[in-house]
């Protein structure tokens, strides 16, 4: 039942924003030269030393930038290789460094205290904690706008871009409200048929969380939550536990600024209609090799634990 997860994908999704390094490198510097000679060209004719000098201080440091960038981004891609094998093989995870760095992380962190008050008690503190800077974001945009849109003098377009700015914070307010109620909760609780066992192996479950999302492995289920919705999966139907790792890499203006790598634990199972499906939860590196091994120590104690993977993906954002 618990063999390895054999499905790996090697997915790269760029961003619809972002060009090709190769192409937009090209761009930069063709753009760049032409606006450097008309600048140069004004000078000659001009014979003003200031089109001289915006050519040099503004349009030859783009140009190092970009060739820095462009060279700067193959060379993590290629390194980023190398961190991927190591991730699908689990080499990463059996090497010494990395261990001492778990352990030590192992005894400054344990798994949450959860709620005395219930289940339901600790989902909406999560929730609440996670989406307060929602609502705060939200407000300040009302509060700001108003403002912008009482004043006497202000123009027309910046009148427009305050009734924008309304409406946002309305949409953030009212998101943030919402969840900060517990509408995801309570739509949680309606689904369920067996709230009772569900609690029960909620509270004596070990949980672990990072920002809006959270695990919870207990004796009969394991919950999930997300930024918008709660899972509870009943233990029979689980079929695996992996990790999955995604490289992010970042653009600013369209030119390479760097890269993270973010790590998910995937919980394989089986649902009502028979199909497989599976839910991500983000975690940190440490965190979901502690996860992992609670799940293999639940589920199949027999067997020794190995750190297991099952997917990389690669994003492209611009930042």
């Amino acid at each position: 039942m618990f063999e390895k997860f054999k499905k790996v994908k090697n997915i790269y999704k760029p961003s619809s924003t972002v060009i090709e390094p190769k192409r937009n490198l090209v761009i930069v510097i063709i753009v760049a030269a032409c606006f450097f000679a008309v600048l140069v060209g004004i000078y000659f004719f001009t014979g003003d030393i200031k089109y001289l000098v915006i050519a040099v201080i503004s349009f030859v440091p783009l140009i190092i930038y970009a060739v820095f960038s462009y060279f700067k981004e193959k060379r993590q891609d290629k390194s980023s290789e190398k961190d991927k094998q190591e991730f699908l093989s689990g080499a990463k995870y059996r090497q010494k460094e990395w261990k001492a760095a778990y352990y030590q992380y192992k005894e400054k962190h344990s798994f949450e205290t959860i709620s005395k008050k219930g289940m339901v008690y600790d989902l909406k503190k999560r929730y609440r904690k996670n989406n307060m800077w929602v609502m705060r974001l939200g407000l300040f945009l009302i509060i700001g706008s108003v403002f912008i849109l009482f004043i006497p003098a202000t123009e027309l377009k910046d009148k427009a871009a305050a009734l924008f700015g309304i409406i946002l914070g309305g949409i953030l307010t009212s998101a943030g409200f919402n969840n900060f109620m517990g509408s995801a909760v309570k739509k949680f609780l309606k689904q369920q048929t067996d709230l009772t066992e569900i609690e029960n192996s909620y509270t004596k479950g070990k949980m672990l969380s990072l920002g809006d999302n959270g695990i919870n492995i207990g004796s009969s289920y394991i919950v999930i939550y997300t930024h918008k919705s709660i899972y509870a999966i009943d233990n029979n139907t689980v079929q695996d536990m992996t990790r999955k790792m995604v490289r992010v890499k970042q653009y600013e203006d369209n030119l390479y600024s760097g890269q993270e790598y973010r790590y998910f634990i995937s919980l394989i199972y089986t649902a009502a209609e028979g199909k497989t499906h599976t839910i991500d939860v983000r975690l940190d590196e440490f965190q979901c090799e502690m996860m992992i091994a609670e799940f293999y120590r639940r589920f199949c104690p027999e067997k020794e634990y190995d750190s297991k993977t099952s997917e990389i993906t690669e994003n492209s954002v611009s930042v």
